[in-house]
């Protein structure tokens, strides 16, 4: 069975797989380690049990070791640049095993990964893929294209939702927030989302594009989809009921004085920190919480906001998946392990994703935060509102510009 966590989806078209349900269901209950289902078999509750130490056993990093060995290699779709950094220290340990990575956005590895397998063509192993405003899970993980693993000795360590209601496990999250150059300020400068629209921040709001970035347009999209929460903080902020100037709700309302206050729009999230990180500089900006991490390495003095009302921002997780029909099952389950950190969360393969600006939900994982992920003010990720209500925020996005 394929755990789903919101009910996620995106701004493409919904597209159904090709393939039998049945060779998929089959193929998903076997990543899991999970025994078939065998009602009316006869078998009692301790022939489950004994099933279940069998998946297990079979899943065990030596028994993957021993099939992987003669598979040789696993092919890799990956977002992140963090793949490569734990592929090399995999290839140390497992030098019998070539690990090959091709860095592909999410929005188009979705339509790669459907193009070959409509095509019969079952080329990547392992996918690291972020969602892409909730298509991921309704139109690659509900057809059985992308396929949740999580070996049932790490299970009991992984936070929620990731270990039983999200559509896969993360292991690594971030999300997008308001940055600010700590040169210039000496604490931070923005507490709620409407200050950027205030006169003080006219002309200094700069922000990747959601148009060329799902997860950017996602936050927007969610404080759409919140309408409720933005309204309650501009009375916070003004001490009065919010008047909708030809807009639907206080979400859209809030795109629209963002626009009307000059808000700046630049390519991406590296882009926005240049701008305001590199000299002292009093404007703020909308970027990726992972690149505080960058700090050093591009001059910048950049601090990001964890604390913004009604809230500071969603969820953007980094998804592990086996692909359908995964030609490299053993080398694909146990490069995903090495990455999650194997068993007691220590492992070497999980270190390029426990960064400043990233969590991992495993609670046996020592954040590099000074803020623990519980303890962030995010609304959840709804992935199905997302699917609903992206085309329509993008369209109303495209007619501020």
């Amino acid at each position: 069975m394929i755990m789903t966590a919101c009910g996620q989806t995106t701004d493409n078209d919904n597209t159904t797989a090709s393939g039998n349900a049945d060779t998929n269901a089959n193929t998903t209950a076997n990543a899991n380690g999970q025994a078939a289902d065998n009602a009316g078999s006869g078998n009692d509750a301790s022939a489950n049990a004994s099933g279940a130490d069998a998946a297990a056993s079979e899943d065990s990093v030596d028994a993957l070791y021993a099939k992987a060995k003669e598979e040789g290699k696993v092919i890799v779709y990956s977002t992140s640049g963090r793949a490569n950094d734990a592929a090399e220290t995999f290839m140390k340990k497992y030098p019998e095993i070539k690990v090959e990575v091709s860095k592909v956005k999410s929005d188009e590895m979705m339509d790669k990964v459907m193009k070959e397998q409509d095509a019969g063509q079952f080329n990547p192993d392992v996918i690291l893929t972020k969602e892409v405003s909730g298509a991921v899970e309704e139109e690659m993980v509900k057809p059985g294209r992308y396929i949740k693993y999580l070996p049932e000795d790490i299970a009991p360590n992984v936070d929620e939702p990731y270990r039983t209601q999200a559509e896969a496990y993360a292991n690594y999250v971030e999300f997008r927030t308001i940055f600010y150059n700590a040169k210039h300020y000496a604490e931070v400068p923005v507490k709620n989302w409407w200050d950027l629209t205030t006169p003080a921040f006219k002309g200094k709001v700069y922000t990747a594009d959601p148009l060329s970035s799902p997860a950017f347009m996602d936050l927007f999209t969610t404080m759409v989809n919140n309408s409720d929460d933005m309204a309650a903080a501009y009375k916070e902020e003004f001490g009065k009921d919010i008047v909708l100037n030809g807009t639907e709700n206080a979400g859209y309302e809030f795109i629209k004085e963002l626009f009307d206050n000059g808000l700046i729009v630049l390519k991406g999230s590296d882009d926005v920190l240049d701008a305001i990180g590199k000299a002292d500089s009093d404007a703020v900006g909308l970027a990726v919480s992972g690149d505080v991490s960058k700090n050093e390495e591009n001059g910048w003095t950049i601090q990001p906001v964890y604390d913004i009302k009604p809230k500071t921002a969603v969820p953007d997780s980094g998804y592990f998946f086996l692909a359908n029909k995964a030609p490299h099952e053993a080398a694909a389950k146990l490069f995903i392990r090495w990455m999650m950190g194997e068993t007691d969360g220590k492992g070497e393969g999980l270190a390029p994703f426990n960064e400043v600006g990233s969590w991992v939900p495993r609670s046996d994982v020592q954040t590099k935060n000074d803020v623990s992920f519980e303890s962030l003010n995010l609304w959840a990720f709804d992935g199905e509102a997302l699917y609903n209500s992206a085309p329509k925020v993008r369209d109303f996005w495209i007619k501020q510009k």
